[in-house]
């Protein structure tokens, strides 16, 4: 008996503590493999911003508003293209110094949007939210800054009744107000003048042009009303003041007049870019009378231009091999051809009839400005032309100068023995290429018999010869004669003299 009571013990205590081991069991944690990710492509490393992320503009219909920001590199060198995104119809964005652009690493690029509102806006307008997005070329990838643009009205001026009947008095505003700042600053274009009004008291009149590194600008005030003694001020694209001038008195160096007070700056442009100018009475003075003429003109480089690659391209690039020829036809002229950058060379293609009579020309007159240098050449042109046959490689003839002329264009007459496409070769002597080097190149098909078919006297087709246009026309109503007082261009919505 007390063997069985013993055993069936022993029994309870087994089972009691295999019980006690799996609750145990079930109670312990449970170490799992860790989870695996699953297989993705990389992420694009975004390590470049905008510096300025946000900004807000009001932009009077028919009017434009800047926004400036700073892209930052901190990555590899990269190729960049600029956008902006969400632009209401028939608003447009343009970029200074360009839309796309490279950027070294741990390199800055200002930028410059200019974001115009067309005329017929109605006001009211909810604002537009845009983006301005910065794009890596390379993988895509993007950063975006953020431009709120509200639709306002223009200022009212405000007339103070006189007597007991009010009447109105003179608008105290010229065709290019509102301009009492760089963010409504107006365009200023190259070798023009605009006349203006320092009305009412203490205006300021803040324009805008662009300007590429190296070239010489003159702002001049070439008329000024008595009773206003105006000053003049350059800023940079960042609005720091690079020039300043109150009184200007030796615009003739053989006569100098200390009673002339009229400001003028010239200044070589240091960067490309957006130019801002103010102008403003020294005193604060202004009213209805106060009339002033603005002028800019620019100038040469001089000897040894520097080439910007944003305009080294004409409409017919590329064309430097005779497999990019350009066709040109009977009779055509192709105008604003470039040889630029140094090295260029243009090619042409044309079909040949047997036995027909064809001249091929290039003419530079129509771009040597208003001092003649070489006679009837551009300055810095010297073309070289080269025929060859169908094959682009076999020379047939070669001209450097036209024969027996004043010129240093050149022009070679050829008479085909066999129908087919020939090939023609443009360079400068010496490789030399910019952005100023331009000219023409005519092709002209001789009817037979026909003993007037040469170069015509002026630019263009001698069957269409180009004939001066009046005085006032756009290009003839401004003298880049320092000396002489430009003619005003019409103001946009210019209000007339009282």
């Amino acid at each position: 008996m007390k063997r069985r009571t013993a055993l069936r013990n022993a029994a309870l205590s087994a089972l009691t503590v295999l019980v006690i081991a799996i609750i145990a069991l079930y109670q312990l944690p449970v170490t799992a493999a860790p989870p695996q990710a699953p297989a993705s492509a990389p992420l694009a490393q975004v390590n470049f911003s905008w510096l300025t992320t946000s900004g807000t503009l009001s932009i009077q219909p028919g009017q434009s508003g800047f926004f400036v920001s700073d892209l930052r590199n901190a990555g590899p060198d990269a190729d960049f293209t600029l956008r902006v995104d969400n632009l209401p119809t028939g608003w447009t964005a343009d970029f200074s110094p360009a839309s796309s652009f490279r950027l070294a690493q741990n390199q800055t690029q200002r930028v410059t949007v200019r974001i115009s509102v067309p005329a017929n806006t109605p006001l009211g307008t909810p604002p537009a939210n845009l983006n301005l997005v910065a794009r890596r070329a390379a993988d895509n990838a993007e950063t975006t800054a953020f431009i709120t643009v509200n639709v306002v009205a223009p200022a009212t001026p405000t007339n103070t009744p006189v007597g007991p009947t009010p009447t109105r008095g003179p608008v105290c505003r010229d065709g290019f107000e509102d301009d009492n700042n760089p963010a409504s600053a107006r365009n200023i274009d190259i070798n023009t003048a605009q006349e203006r009004t320092m009305c009412p008291i203490g205006d300021v009149d803040w324009l805008v042009f662009g300007a590429i590194a190296g070239k010489v600008y003159t702002i001049d005030i070439t008329r000024m009303d008595p009773g206003i003694d105006l000053t003049l001020e350059l800023f940079d694209p960042d609005l720091n003041s690079i020039a300043f001038n109150s009184d200007f008195f030796n615009r003739d160096p053989a006569n100098p007049n200390p009673g002339d007070t009229r400001p003028r700056i010239t200044i070589r442009i240091p960067q490309d870019g957006r130019y801002f100018i103010r102008v403003r009475d020294s005193a604060g003075r202004g009213g209805t009378n106060f009339f002033y003429v603005i002028a800019l003109i620019d100038e040469s480089y001089g000897p040894t231009p520097t080439t910007a690659a944003s305009v080294c391209q004409d409409l017919f690039e590329p064309d430097g091999l005779p497999e990019q020829a350009r066709l040109i036809t009977s009779n055509e002229i192709q105008e604003n051809r470039r040889l630029c950058p140094d090295g260029d060379a243009d090619w042409v293609t044309f079909f040949g009839k047997t036995g027909k009579r064809y001249i091929i020309y290039t003419d530079t007159r129509r771009y040597r400005g208003r001092i003649e240098v070489n006679r009837d050449t551009e300055a810095g042109a010297d073309t070289v032309m080269v025929l060859t046959d169908r094959d682009g490689v076999s020379i047939l003839d070669f001209n450097d100068d036209i024969p027996g002329g004043e010129s240093l264009d050149s022009q070679i007459e050829f008479i085909p023995e066999v129908d087919g496409f020939y090939f023609v070769q443009v360079k400068n002597t010496g490789d030399i290429g910019n952005q100023f080097i331009r000219y023409d190149l005519v092709l002209l098909l001789c009817t037979p018999g026909q003993t007037d078919c040469v170069r015509a006297d002026v630019p263009g087709l001698p069957v269409s010869p180009i004939t001066p246009g009046p005085v006032g026309t756009p290009g003839r109503d401004f003298s880049l004669d320092l000396t002489a007082t430009p003619r005003p261009s019409p103001s946009p919505t210019a209000t007339p003299r009282p």
